[in-house]
């Protein structure tokens, strides 16, 4: 496994790249930076909803959990009891959690729960994340969800991404705080009433609603809101940050 990221965003790789991890390190070999908030969401109880056969053992405590503590790295974790969980939780728990003040780091860091982990110190995500003179800087995956509801956002994204079919991915990224509280404030504009469940989101796109993207997923939204904030926010379409296949 040959990944130079600092962090992978891969269900079918981070379960083996743990293991690797802690093959090679000692616990504890991190120290978390003084300047930056890592974050995660994620359902009370068990995540065996949410997780594919091969991490099986990381349902009740997520991999990221697991990792993040391995490696002596303070994470945030924030637990929504209401079930079926909806990815639109995201946006409540994170804007509740940015308007409260407890966040008061330069810098702010969302990781997914169920399949991220960190490889490398997450002092390189912050450099990454300056290389791109930016406020926010998001992954990118080869999915195109959504976009068939927001075809004029395609068409936007394909005159950006210099040919890369490559697209924001919200599972990993990193930001300004002051700028991500900004973000938060917008999408809660569509985040409300909340997003359709994860086992309904395709019937729900193939049927191309007239108010998309209120009701659908986090990811969706922020994808619709990328052209009124670029440059502001900007996608590592090369996904430097994180590895994702």
């Amino acid at each position: 496994m040959n990944i130079t990221t600092p962090v992978i965003h891969d269900r079918h790789l981070v379960r083996e790249a743990f293991e690797l991890l802690k093959s090679q390190t000692e616990p504890g070999i991190f120290t978390h930076p003084k300047d930056l908030t890592i974050l995660t969401c994620r359902n009370e109880g068990s995540l065996e909803d949410r997780i594919i056969d091969s991490l099986v053992g990381y349902d009740e405590t997520s991999i990221l959990e697991a990792n993040t503590e391995y490696l002596g790295l303070d994470l945030v974790v924030l637990k929504d009891a209401r079930l079926p969980w909806r990815n639109t939780f995201k946006f409540e728990l994170i804007n509740n959690y940015l308007q409260s003040g407890k966040c008061t780091t330069e810098y702010f860091m969302f990781c997914d729960a169920v399949d991220v982990i960190f490889v490398d110190h997450p002092t390189k995500v912050i450099d990454i994340f300056k290389s791109f003179q930016c406020q926010a800087l998001f992954m990118s995956t080869s999915s195109l969800d959504g976009y068939n509801c927001m075809p004029e956002v395609l068409d936007w994204v394909h005159n950006t991404n210099g040919g890369i079919p490559r697209y924001l991915n919200s599972g990993v990224y990193i930001g300004k705080t002051s700028f991500i509280k900004e973000l938060f404030e917008m999408s809660m504009e569509y985040a409300l009433p909340h997003g359709v469940i994860m086992d309904e989101y395709r019937d729900y796109l193939a049927k191309e609603p007239k108010d998309y993207p209120h009701g659908s997923q986090d990811q969706d939204i922020i994808r619709y809101l990328e052209p009124k904030l670029y440059p502001r926010l900007r996608v590592d379409y090369q996904n430097k940050m994180a590895f994702r296949g």
